[in-house]
């Protein structure tokens, strides 16, 4: 029994690869814009579907997404900065 188990395991992961292939090509049609608002670049769609066709290629997506949005700094400059007041003195009185 645990070979068939074995079996409908290895199918059933096939189909989700198969199912993950599909979608991803629909992701290669998404111009870099339109990836990069996902956090994926076209060479990181390229690269998933190239893994085999036994693996499932949406792990390479996971990771280059995890791998750009670890990447990414932030941009202090943008903070805004605290405004400056003057010191002003009151004038001297001459007598």
């Amino acid at each position: 029994m645990t070979a068939l188990v074995q079996v409908v395991r290895s199918l059933t992961n096939l189909a989700k690869a198969l199912r993950h292939r599909r979608e991803i090509r629909h992701l290669a049609e998404l111009d870099e814009r339109m990836l990069k608002d996902i956090g994926l670049t076209p060479s990181d769609v390229s690269s998933a579907l190239l893994e085999p066709l036994l693996r499932n290629p949406s792990w390479v997506l996971i990771r280059s997404a995890e791998r750009h949005s670890r990447s990414e700094k932030v941009d202090h400059s943008a903070r805004p900065a605290r405004p400056v007041v003057p010191f002003v003195t009151p004038a001297k009185r001459c007598a």
